[in-house]
């Protein structure tokens, strides 16, 4: 007997693939691939979604033939308006998850754009066009795990100075984490990332790619490197790759509008989302996360090297490594080189984005995740991998010899590499496998 198919977040209703007028052109480009399971062959997305007319035009279905799949469709509330996300009278003055039974008064400032509710209306909508029974959908509240697990933490290394990434602590914790503990068992995980799980083979996909063998899975570089989103999921750990599907695999993300539009989805022509992880675009994003800090009780300011003070600064968390403050009355371009220097509140300012305190030689990470549980047998015994570094998600990457120090990873750069923030993700590669990744701890920069 087979077994169901799939658990799956709204964005696998949502999105869809580049519309072609031939199905042919649709399968050589786009194609799925005939794949399968634990012995269930997958529909392809012709299957899915596509019907060819007599004169090759492809009709819009009447509803999808899901085939032999059995979806629950689950959409995470992991953040909403309701939040307490700025200080009132009748809230407490500590930082807590306060719900109230209306929305905010208009005209507060920076709240969260991404109201929950529209998106709940949008996933049932959605569903109902495309056959999706209302007792298959649900809705999970992962708010208060989102809130433990990834916002708290990051506000904590906001204050203490440095720059936290909440989007691969969310893949992490929340979406791979707690979203995977309401999965019946037997059932997998299909999400939107743009990526590729669900072979024994090596199928080309634009956004990542999870390759299956007897051995386990492994996390793989996307053939389009302008999309490839393997840095946000380098903290995930091979056995949840292993239970995750990525039905968005091969398809170039500036063509999922186009066959939303075809097929008349409600949400086509609704504004993609962007910002932080489920928190969503900030225009003064400093100031979202003062209504979370503690209030300072020592000033900071901005300083050169030679401790001359320039201005004051509005707290450490509005900060960058390699940022440039843009402060009146200053000849050149300066960027920002140390937070947390002086006193431990002022930030050090350098001429130049190429001054040789920002150029890193040497970081270190000692909370740090192999995908295989493991690192690799090069580094057995005290023994350094040559291997492919980022430390940001749009870069290009660049060589570093890896070894363990003293229970830390060490990633020494030949070439020094500019603007690396403490707090923020190392991610290794050995040739397109990713292998894992690691909070910045500590870095040695040339001066």
């Amino acid at each position: 007997m087979s077994r169901p198919l799939g658990t799956t977040t709204r964005r696998f209703l949502v999105h869809a693939c580049h519309f072609r007028k031939s199905i042919n052109s649709i399968r050589r480009l786009y194609s799925t691939s005939h794949v399968s399971i634990d012995g269930i062959q997958l529909p392809t997305l012709e299957d899915l979604y596509l019907k060819e007319g007599d004169d090759g035009e492809i009709k819009h279905p009447v509803r999808v033939n899901w085939g032999p799949l059995n979806l629950t469709v689950l959409f995470m509330r992991n953040w909403d308006p309701l939040l307490s996300e700025t200080e009132r009278e009748d809230q407490p003055t500590t930082t807590s998850l306060s719900y109230s039974g209306r929305s905010a008064p208009v005209g507060l400032p920076n709240l969260s754009p991404c109201e929950w509710e529209r998106d709940w209306a949008d996933v049932r909508r959605v569903c109902a066009h495309v056959g999706v029974p209302e007792s298959d959908i649900r809705l999970v509240d992962l708010s208060r795990e989102y809130w433990s697990r990834v916002f708290e933490p990051a506000v904590a290394v906001w204050e203490s100075g440095r720059t936290p990434n909440p989007d691969v602590t969310c893949n992490k914790e929340i979406k791979f984490g707690a979203l995977m503990n309401h999965i019946k068992p037997g059932h997998y995980l299909a999400t939107g990332q743009f990526s590729l799980a669900w072979t024994q083979t090596d199928i080309a996909g634009h956004y990542a790619r999870v390759i299956r063998t007897p051995t386990g899975a492994t996390l793989n570089r996307a053939i389009d490197m302008n999309k490839d989103q393997t840095y946000y999921l380098s903290q995930v750990q091979e056995a949840q790759l292993a239970k995750a599907v990525f039905p968005l695999a091969g398809i170039p993300k500036p063509r999922v509008r186009d066959l939303a539009k075809h097929f008349a989805l409600p949400t086509a022509e609704r504004d993609e989302s962007m910002g932080v992880c489920f928190i969503g675009e900030r225009g003064r994003f400093g100031d979202f996360v003062s209504q979370y800090t503690s209030p300072t009780t020592t000033k900071g300011y901005f300083v050169k090297a030679d401790g001359e003070r320039i201005t004051e600064h509005r707290g450490l968390h509005y900060y960058t490594i390699g940022q440039r403050p843009r402060l009146g009355g200053m000849d050149g371009r300066w960027f920002i080189a140390r937070k947390g220097v002086g006193e431990g509140e002022d930030i050090l300012l350098v001429p130049g984005s190429d001054h040789p305190a920002l150029q890193c030689e040497q970081l270190w990470s000692g909370d740090f995740n192999w995908i295989a549980g493991h690192p690799p047998a090069e580094m057995d015994d005290g023994g350094t991998l040559d291997a492919l570094v980022q430390v940001r998600h749009r870069m290009r990457p660049v060589t570093g010899r890896v070894r363990t120090d003293q229970n830390r990873v060490s990633v020494e750069f030949p070439n020094p590499v500019g603007a690396v923030a403490e707090g923020q993700i190392v991610g290794i590669w050995r040739g397109e496998q990713c292998l894992g990744s690691g909070v910045i701890d500590a870095t040695r920069c040339s001066a």
